[in-house]
């Protein structure tokens, strides 16, 4: 495939992805185009970045029930490399670069499943929630290879991905979806710096008692314990 092809593939899944109206649509839809890489079986997955210590995650897929099942079990989250490399956007893993002794159990316990080899890459949504999308194959490490056109193919897939579900609204791109006013916004600013309430007050020309009243009030919308993690919450999804 030429870079050519590439781009005229581009302008027609995108066009395709326009059309799809549900998430059921778009699983099939990223199937079809892992099958045409010569793959088997894809995994969507989206990552908030709050909480920071357990961030929600959804997942779309077309691997095995059983293996999902045995992957909870398992508590494969803290030894699969492709979550441990690719929780950073902009990351492009071949499988076979990822074993180890550490996680060589996981990579055999995944490949009972027809996942052998295959690819994964990531990529920020415009919402800062982070998507991964694999592509698994049966064949053996050794039999499996992308052209470059090909990973570029993957990856816009995955920016595709990420931009139908925010159009579509899906509960997986929902990310503490928060407003705030101009002064919130100044108070939230000084308090990343550090400022106390009386420092802001006197900053801002407002009384102590109204800086109060903004931060308990923004603590309750974000559903934080105090301000400094309202503060940090604020950073990770792109209000500061």
């Amino acid at each position: 495939m030429t870079f050519d092809d590439y781009f005229a593939w581009r302008k027609e899944i995108e066009a395709q992805f326009l059309l799809l109206k549900n998430t059921k649509e778009l699983t099939k839809a990223l199937q079809r185009q892992v099958e045409t890489l010569g793959l088997d079986q894809f995994a969507l997955l989206i990552r908030h970045p709050v909480p920071f210590t357990r961030p929600k995650t959804f997942l779309f897929t077309t691997y095995s029930a059983d293996w999902i099942k045995q992957y909870d079990n398992e508590n494969y989250y803290a030894v699969d490399p492709v979550l441990l490399i690719c929780q950073l956007p902009g990351k492009f893993l071949v499988w076979k670069d990822a074993v180890t002794e550490r996680n060589e159990i996981f990579w055999q316990a995944a490949k009972e499943y027809g996942l052998a080899s295959g690819f994964s890459c990531s990529m920020m949504a415009p919402n800062r929630a982070v998507g991964i999308l694999s592509a698994a194959s049966k064949k053996p490490v050794n039999m499996l290879n992308l052209l470059p056109e090909q990973q570029l193919r993957l990856q816009y897939l995955l920016d595709l991905s990420l931009l139908t579900l925010l159009r579509l609204d899906d509960a997986s791109m929902r990310i503490l979806d928060i407003t705030l006013s101009q002064r919130e916004l100044e108070i939230l600013k000084w308090t990343a710096e550090g400022k106390t309430a009386v420092e802001i007050s006197l900053i801002l020309a407002i009384s102590p008692h109204t800086v109060n009243f903004h931060q308990k009030n923004l603590q309750r919308r974000f559903n934080a314990p105090n301000k400094t993690q309202v503060a940090s919450y604020a950073a990770a999804i792109g209000l500061l």
